[in-house]
């Protein structure tokens, strides 16, 4: 119900936008099938626990305590007792669970995203690259290989495999709360900023969730820190910012999301974000080339993307003039909208140069290319043959 009242929604204001899921996950829980949440019944994480060691204090989720375990041989021993309820999650630090990377309850959300059209897929927990090539696989043998996929970096291991793990993601998130909890809270402005360069500098989409506007989830107006801290991430020069528990379970979603859209308007209007020219491939040169020469002319850029390939490669480029990108894929444009500086319209068309043509005469339309305007116009790179032109508009 939740994701047709979404489409419903952007159908009526007339935006096309991402959906993604993110399947619960192998969380470690506290508490049995009973949800009653008490310490001495800890039966769903036993079978992870191997080896002897002490664990230091650490924290759980919710509760009024701290909890120190001991791992002993497969057992799972509470030397100190604490307050929490069914479904808590138990994070150790600087540890990680060998769970598996998909479970039964993720093949059955994973079967519902696909089967209600979401355009990500969110894997969290992830350890090694073969976590998301495992889920690739479900997702392939669903037929659904036009489903992206994204990593969320929140484990100790996801960190040492950061490289393999962005390598095989289609987009990557820092997701700050597990992170926080697993490596420490005074790492994470470290952690975050190696995350997204690491990300860009290997093309790829970054998002950055939680807390990014916690306070209001009970107050109608951010702290000065929240303010501080989205700027800080637009100047890193992220993709995309999720708002997670200020929209699922806030007093005010509304004002959340109102406010997250005006700092960040305000935060591009005052900060330089650092652009990366070393393209690894052709088809980057291309995006280079293309970017480049819009940027020299001052001129806006307009791209027709059947997959949407090139158009991602020019957002990594964080490219400083207006980028518009039509397509004929209502999918491959919803999964467009989260990414940096481009602003993504349908149009229908059987070809390139079709869908080029109907695009320019779109945004003549709806006047977001106006008369004077200089525009180079082009569309992905194709094997036999490329055109780019530089047309001055005119009545």
């Amino acid at each position: 119900m939740s994701t047709k009242i979404i489409r419903l929604t952007a159908e009526n204001v007339k935006r096309l936008v991402a959906v993604e899921i993110t399947p619960q996950g192998n969380l470690v829980i506290v508490g049995g099938a009973n949800g009653q949440g008490k310490s001495s019944v800890l039966d769903s994480v036993l079978y992870a626990m191997t080896g002897t060691r002490s664990v230091p204090e650490m924290p759980v989720r919710r509760g009024e305590e701290r909890a120190v375990i001991e791992l002993d041989l497969g057992d799972l021993k509470v030397r100190r007792t604490f307050t929490a309820t069914g479904g808590t999650s138990l994070v150790v630090m600087n540890k990680d669970f060998a769970l598996p990377a998909v479970t039964e309850k993720d093949l059955a959300d994973l079967k519902f995203a696909l089967d209600k059209d979401f355009d990500y897929i969110g894997l969290s927990y992830v350890r090694h690259p073969s976590d998301l090539e495992v889920l690739r696989d479900v997702i392939r043998d669903l037929g659904r290989e036009d489903v992206k996929v994204i990593a969320k970096i929140e484990t100790k291991s996801a960190l040492e495999n950061l490289d393999s793990i962005i390598e095989v993601s289609d987009a990557v998130l820092v997701a700050r709360g597990d992170l926080g909890m697993v490596m420490g809270l005074e790492k994470i402005p470290h952690l975050q900023r190696h995350i997204v360069n690491r990300a860009v500098e290997m093309e790829r989409p970054v998002i950055i969730a939680t807390q990014l506007l916690e306070s209001m989830i009970e107050s109608p107006v951010p702290t000065r820190a929240e303010v501080v801290d989205v700027n800080a991430a637009v100047a890193e020069g992220v993709d995309a910012l999720m708002l997670t528990g200020e929209t699922a379970i806030g007093k005010y979603p509304v004002e959340a999301v109102s406010w997250l859209k005006r700092i960040i308007r305000t935060a591009e209007e005052n900060v330089s974000v650092a652009k990366r020219r070393e393209p690894k491939s052709l088809w980057a040169r291309f995006a280079v080339g293309v970017t480049s020469l819009a940027e020299d002319l001052n001129a806006k850029l307009v791209i027709y993307s059947v997959h949407g390939n090139t158009a991602r490669l020019i957002s990594l480029l964080r490219p400083a003039i207006d980028v518009y990108v039509g397509t004929s894929s209502p999918k491959v444009l919803r999964q467009l909208n989260i990414l940096w500086g481009l602003k993504a319209c349908l149009v229908e068309a059987s070809s390139y140069d079709e869908g080029l043509e109907e695009t320019f005469k779109l945004l003549k339309r709806i006047n977001e290319i106006r008369l004077g305007d200089l525009v180079v116009l082009t569309y992905g790179l194709r094997g036999d043959e490329q055109l780019i032109r530089v047309k001055r508009v005119e009545g």
